[in-house]
């Protein structure tokens, strides 16, 4: 799940920087709205947060009307699909994520309750 966040993070960047579309110009506050949101969420990300990683799998929906949207249109480029596909591992790895991680903690919580 890092490495996919991370890699959302760097396709952003490279899409907003290196990779624009044609008729954008690389802006530092488009980059600021694009990475922030996502940026809110590191902390959750790298310390096991499952509630903030649950809300980061809300926002990542919002990523993935946009890439879909964005890879569909006539000037589209590979970066694109690229940012597309991230965004789905980024969901589906947080998912599963969550509920493995809950799965291995459950039995610990349940043994000491038990005592």
């Amino acid at each position: 799940m890092k490495a996919s966040y991370i890699g959302c993070l760097l396709s952003l960047t490279l899409s907003t920087w290196v990779w624009a579309q044609e008729g954008r110009q690389p802006s530092v506050t488009i980059w600021v709205l694009r990475e922030l949101p996502l940026l809110i969420f590191a902390g959750a990300v790298f310390k096991h947060q499952l509630r903030g990683i649950a809300w980061m799998c809300f926002v990542c929906l919002g990523y993935f009307l946009l890439a879909v949207v964005e890879a569909m249109t006539p000037m589209a480029i590979w970066m694109n699909y690229v940012e597309l596909a991230l965004i789905v591992l980024l969901f589906c790895s947080a998912t599963i994520f969550i509920r493995w991680y809950a799965r291995s903690r459950l039995p610990a919580a349940t043994a000491t309750a038990a005592e």
